[in-house]
């Protein structure tokens, strides 16, 4: 299973995700354009996307839906309250391409999704779990969430590989110079992970087994990479966890993106 992210932050969201001929995509946040752009950097083609994946209804993960409504023949996957929010109001959807889902598993081709609820201040927000079908080898998509609830933890239980939000690291956020009551938005259960909270799923995760973090949706203002990076190398060093043997830490980046992942498969039987 191959995955790229194409570009994480809050400016916009999107990651490739593909196994043989099955292609998709979680979120869609860059303009049409930029997407198309950044897929044929990596050797795709937007025109042979099959689905995208929605995690919810904000402007920096579906900016681009509208136009790939009406320009290419895509599969729509959101949650009922997001096909009913403003944000989608206007989009005219092609017959038969706008499908709608609570928590059952949604198979497209080779790959398996599986949707599981976060907290964060959109209409039903959601993470992602993605295996390719049969295969015990799955990857974990949670970005955009204020609280790690028993549901984000048990979902993303086992998963060999994780993108996971780092947003703001603590002291950044408080004395930066965003007003009181964004900055209050952004820590609250319905916001964002900081760097703490994020290092705290991952201790948790790499006990079930995970054993790839990939840094994601990191604040251009109340973050840095190097900070949020750090912060993970340095909980593994002090416990002789070797990196880049024992465990793999990398980042998602906003204006460029990241790195090519090809996730090995571990089938069932």
């Amino acid at each position: 299973m191959r995955i790229v992210n194409l570009s994480s932050g809050s400016k916009a969201n999107s990651t490739f995700v593909c196994h043989n001929d099955t292609k998709i995509l979680i979120d869609a946040g860059l303009n049409a354009k930029t997407l198309k752009t950044s897929l044929l950097e990596i050797g795709e083609r937007l025109e042979d996307i099959n689905a995208v994946f929605v995690t919810h209804e904000h402007s920096d993960h579906v900016k681009a839906i509208e136009t790939l409504a009406k320009k290419y023949d895509i599969h729509f996957y959101v949650r009922e309250e997001v096909a009913g929010s403003g944000a989608f109001a206007d989009i005219c959807f092609k017959e038969g391409r706008l499908h709608t889902f609570t928590h059952n598993v949604v198979n497209v081709g080779d790959l398996q999704i599986t949707p599981f609820d976060v907290m964060h201040d959109a209409a039903a927000p959601v993470g992602f779990v993605v295996n390719v079908f049969g295969s015990k080898a799955r990857a974990g998509f949670v970005t955009d969430l204020g609280v790690v609830t028993e549901t984000v933890k048990n979902s993303l239980a086992g998963v060999k590989m994780v993108f996971i939000e780092s947003n703001y690291d603590e002291d950044m956020l408080a004395g930066g110079k965003y007003p009181f009551l964004l900055k209050k938005r952004i820590a609250s259960e319905k916001g964002h992970l900081s760097n703490t909270q994020s290092l705290e799923l991952a201790k948790f995760l790499y006990g079930t087994g995970t054993r790839c973090f990939v840094l994601s949706h990191i604040s251009e203002n109340n973050n840095t990479y190097e900070l949020a990076f750090s912060n993970y190398v340095d909980y593994f060093e002090k416990n002789n966890i070797k990196l880049n043997e024992d465990v793999y830490v990398r980042v998602s980046f906003q204006g460029k993106r990241g790195n090519n992942f090809n996730l090995k498969e571990e089938y069932d039987g």
